[in-house]
Parts: C-alpha cells; sequence; structure tokens
C-alpha cells in the first residue's frame, strides 16, 4: 500500500489551528513537513505524517476534538473529482458507490465501503496501514467529513440512526452528540454511519451530468496508480520470487494487518489466495518454456512438494508438468524460439 496521500487531505489545516490560536508553520515544520504542500491537490506527502501532524495539534493546542474540528471545516472540496462524483451522481447510493470506488485516488490507504441490509445500511471507513500515529484523530476527521457529505446529499437536518468508532472516546461526549446528533459508540468493531437504506434511492437534485462524465473519466485514467489490487499482486510476485509469498508475508510489506487486507480484498471480490493462485499459473507457462525441470519449476512457484504443482498445473491447464513443459517448447519452436508472453519472472 503506497504511503502517500494528497496534500489536500490537510486543506484548512493552517486556518484551524491559526482559530485555535496556535502556530500552524511551527507544528507543521516540527513534524518535517513542509508547508506548501498542505492543501494542495497535486503535492503528495506521507500518510503517515498526516497523524503525526494532527496529534500534535491536539496535544499542543491542548484540542482533543481537533480531528473533528479539522474535518467540519473540510466538508467535502478536499476530495477534489471525488467531490464532483458526489454532487452530481444520479442517486445518493450512487454518489457513495462512487467514494468506495474512488476514494484511494486522494488517499491510497483508505477504504471506504458501503454495506446494504434491508432497513439499515453502513458506511465504514478503515485506514488499511496496519500502524498509525493518532489513527483515533485521523479516523475521527473522516468521519466529519462523511457527515458534510451525507448532509450535502441528504439535507442539513440528516441525522444518521448511529456512528461507531473503532477506538476509545477522546472528547466529550457533548462535542460528538453537537456534531453527528444521534447516538455514537465506542470500542466497536468497525468505523461507520448507520443510516436508513431508504436513503440510497433519493435523487440528486441540481446534478450536472457533463460535470459527472468529466469527473469519471479522471478518477478512471488514475486509478491504475493506486490500485490495491496492483500493489498485492505486485508485492506478491516479488516475495514468490525469495519462496515467502504468503498473506501474513504480503501484508507485513504492505504494512496492512493480514484480516485487514483480506477484508479489503473482498471488497474489490478477490482474496489473496486467488491472487497467489492467478500468478502461479501465469508463470507457470513461462517457466515451462525456459526449459527448467519440472521439479525446479514447482520450487520456484512456491510449492513445497511436486505432487502440489502437479495437481495445480492439471487444474490450471489440463494437463500434467510434463505435457505443459513440452507443449511450451512446441509453441517457443513455432515462435522462432522466443518465449511466450507473460508476466516476467
Amino acid at each position: 500500500m503506497a504511503d502517500v496521500v494528497r496534500g489536500t487531505v490537510l486543506l484548512n489545516f493552517a486556518e484551524v489551528v491559526r482559530g485555535l490560536g496556535g502556530n500552524p508553520d511551527a507544528i507543521i515544520r516540527g513534524q518535517g513537513v513542509n508547508p506548501s504542500t498542505i492543501g494542495n491537490y497535486d503535492s503528495f506527502m506521507r500518510y503517515s505524517k498526516i497523524g503525526h501532524l494532527l496529534g500534535a495539534a491536539a496535544e499542543q493546542l491542548d484540542c482533543p476534538d481537533f480531528g473533528l474540528r479539522l474535518g467540519q471545516s473540510q466538508d467535502i472540496h478536499f476530495l477534489g473529482p471525488i467531490a464532483v462524483l458526489l454532487r452530481h451522481s444520479e442517486s445518493v447510493g450512487h454518489a457513495l458507490e462512487g467514494v468506495c470506488r474512488y476514494l484511494y485516488v486522494c488517499a491510497p490507504p483508505d477504504i471506504a465501503h458501503l454495506r446494504r441490509g434491508p432497513h439499515r445500511t453502513a458506511f465504514t471507513y478503515s485506514i488499511a496501514l496496519r500502524y498509525v500515529a493518532h489513527r483515533d484523530q485521523m479516523i475521527e476527521k473522516s468521519l466529519a467529513v462523511t457527515m458534510s457529505a451525507f448532509r450535502l446529499l441528504l439535507g442539513s437536518d440528516f441525522v444518521p440512526l448511529k456512528v461507531t468508532m473503532e477506538h476509545q472516546r477522546i472528547s466529550p461526549p457533548e462535542i460528538y452528540q453537537g456534531l453527528f446528533g444521534c447516538p455514537v459508540e465506542f470500542g466497536c468493531d468497525e468505523n461507520a454511519v448507520i443510516f436508513p437504506t431508504s436513503a440510497l434511492s433519493k435523487a440528486i437534485a441540481g446534478r450536472d451530468t457533463a460535470a459527472l462524465a468529466m469527473a469519471n473519466s479522471y478518477l478512471a485514467l488514475a486509478t491504475p496508480e493506486f490500485s490495491l489490487l496492483d500493489n498485492v499482486k505486485e508485492t506478491t510476485h516479488k516475495l514468490l520470487k525469495i519462496n515467502r509469498a504468503n498473506l501474513v508475508a504480503v501484508a507485513e510489506v504492505l504494512n496492512i494487518h493480514p484480516r485487514v487486507l483480506q477484508r479489503n480484498l473482498a471488497i474489490v471480490g478477490t482474496t489473496f489466495e486467488q491472487i497467489l493462485d492467478d500468478l502461479r499459473r501465469e508463470l507457470s507457462q513461462q517457466l515451462a518454456a525456459s526449459g527448467m525441470r519440472v521439479m525446479q519449476i514447482a520450487t520456484m512457484l512456491g510449492y513445497s512438494e511436486q505432487s502440489s504443482y502437479a495437481r495445480a498445473c492439471q487444474r490450471w491447464h489440463g494437463l500434467s508438468p510434463r505435457q505443459l513443459v513440452n507443449l511450451q517448447k512446441v509453441r517457443k519452436a513455432d515462435l522462432g524460439g522466443e518465449v511466450p508472453t507473460g508476466a516476467g519472472y
């Protein structure tokens, strides 16, 4: 997972700090951040620095709800083209699905998910990175922005059924009541805004279909650079070369808890096991064409026993490992000695 985020994640940071009587430049530079990146959509900074900045501001200004204040000051504008998508989607459901699909364009480690139920729906938010300083401040800032988005889409009087947070409460209860207007529970399994499912069907008034098309085009082009799936595939490929391609090792490299990684892969419709299996299948053809012995191929694909590779080869190609080697030799000869295209071991 890329530990980078657009500078707009800290939009209005300086203004909020000044409003509390603080010196924003001192806090920013104290955390080793260039002030010019703050609030700049075209600038990137390390995601891990965001938590340090929010935590430093909260502590130095004696303001435990700093994250909430910053999120309220930002509303949805820091999301750039994702804000356009929100404002101009056909319905609330389409808008929230768009956020879930494209949030990582703005902040790659952030994961949003819409879990629909017959009567209640949960919009959940999590940070894929396993270790984040002041995660509670980060989460509260994001949930404050989430409330701004809901009130833009559903009206300023929108109140959720319930809000849940994974961390323990860090501000007085009245602070949360003033922002969310509903019960807020802490120490829960997920960070979520829970609301009536019927709200998803509400049409968005004043939408501009041309603006929506432009936002979708931009976001579709931007996604490959930040794809969680691509990061997992690339990392798995690298670890396979040193016989360490397993869920725990990949999660460690990406700085994500293994359970969180599996959960986020499920959101995009796959599993780590499926990614590893697909990669092995693709590489098996390339390695079979290289002249390696079957036992060597099995080892390079991470199988401890040749019989396990044989079963996988039959499942992938309907061939035994030896038959696959012979087939690839024939194909290589037909191509004038060139190895068939593949992932590149």
